[in-house]
């Protein structure tokens, strides 16, 4: 599929008097992949031109919501499991109330929801974002397109995500607006890795190792699974997971039944040091979008091994920047690593290679310039052209 990206010519940078305001609805605040970027976004957009607000359906995470900018009001409901309806009337109330000129919903949670509660609520542009996983059963590819179809823009974080949304719900394409993740090249720098070390209490040696909530799409068990082979081949290592979940438990029995030293540190919200500890980042998904992970360790000069899934391919040059292999394949995964954690210089010029990349195509700062590009047009489109009403604040977080 042709590359939908938001063209990177130059918005006119004018003083405007009411920023375009935003709304993100996520399903929940809480430690994940798309939800850190969301935080991303709101924090890093230009306050003169977006301004940001965010909506979590149930409770926020304290942690999380520390990491939100002071500026980015941070609403929270209480929605029960599965559908509530409930959950429509709440959004229906905060849009009457916040007036955003645009809802940003996020993946399956929220598609529904938000889409009925803004055009009820008559919020003048609709725009959701898919993430990486997709909701597959008959019904849901149904509603997922009759979603999509009835927003004024579709986003992806990569073509091949989006080529996938096409073939599995039948959704055209050619509406589908392609925006990829950026990393922030400051925070995320090529590391003493024996310092690193030290600060997290791992030791000498070999170390492998990735970052991520644990679920079962993480897949971390083929990531022990491979682990465990090349500990029977002779090649030793300690396993780090920067992360927490529900398959803790089951990831700790899986570690020390096949004898593998495993380092599980829960959440971290010093990432760029866990990266900077690893000889090696693995991403073992069996899904995903455009991995914010696989950029972070890039940007860490770290090569990577990952499961040719979601936009990995769009990322890592293989056997330039990182290595890809299928996906639930401890085999493959094995092998890849026992390649790399032998490659000595090579594997560092790999690592300098994956900054390089990076620094070149996936820089923060351009994803900025997209997002605001995006809602600038929006707004336009409809006739909202930031400075022709009288802006109104914001409240400030609480639950709505």
């Amino acid at each position: 599929m042709a590359d939908r990206a938001v063209t990177s010519s130059p918005v006119q940078q004018r003083p405007v008097e009411d920023p375009v305001r935003v709304m993100h609805v996520v399903y929940t605040l809480r430690t994940g992949g798309m939800e850190m970027g969301v935080v991303k976004l709101v924090n890093g957009l230009d306050p003169l031109r977006v301004r940001s607000s965010i909506c979590s359906t149930t409770p926020a995470s304290a942690e999380i919501k520390a990491l939100v900018q002071p500026m980015v009001p941070v609403f929270e409901l209480s929605r029960r499991a599965g559908n509530d309806v409930q959950v429509v009337r709440d959004l229906y109330r905060l849009f009457r109330r916040e007036r955003p000129h645009v809802v940003h919903t996020h993946a399956w949670g929220t598609l529904l929801e938000g889409l009925v509660a803004a055009r009820a609520a008559r919020v003048p542009v609709v725009v959701h974002g898919e993430h990486g996983t997709l909701q597959l059963r008959g019904y849901q590819r149904w509603l997922q397109r009759l979603g999509w179809s009835a927003a004024d823009r579709v986003l992806s974080v990569s073509s091949k995500l989006a080529e996938r949304m096409a073939a599995a719900t039948g959704f055209d394409a050619r509406r589908i607006t392609m925006i990829r993740n950026g990393v922030h090249l400051d925070r995320f720098q090529p590391a003493d890795r024996a310092a690193a070390r030290r600060a997290l209490g791992i030791p000498d040696g070999l170390v492998v190792g990735t970052v991520g909530r644990l679920v079962p799409v993480k897949d971390h068990a083929t990531l022990v699974d491979a682990v465990a082979e090349l500990r029977r081949s002779g090649v030793v290592t300690t396993l780090v997971i920067a992360g927490d979940g529900p398959e803790r438990g089951a990831l700790e029995t899986r570690a020390a039944a096949a004898g593998v030293d495993l380092r599980l540190l829960g959440y971290r919200s010093d990432v760029e040091r866990v990266l900077g500890a690893l000889d090696v980042f693995v991403l073992p998904s069996v899904s995903e979008g455009l991995s914010n992970t696989i950029l972070e360790a890039m940007a860490a000069a770290r090569p990577v091994v990952a499961t040719r899934v979601g936009g990995a391919e769009e990322m890592i040059d293989d056997g330039r920047t990182g290595v890809l292999v299928p996906p639930s394949d401890p085999g493959a995964m094995a092998a890849a690593l026992r390649r790399l954690l032998g490659a000595g210089d090579a594997g560092a010029a790999m690592g300098t290679a994956a900054r390089r990349r990076v620094e070149a195509e996936f820089t923060l700062a351009g994803m900025m310039h997209r997002y605001e590009q995006l809602y600038t047009d929006v707004a336009v489109a409809k006739g909202l052209a930031p400075g022709t009403s009288a802006a109104r604040p914001l409240h400030r977080s609480g639950v709505a």
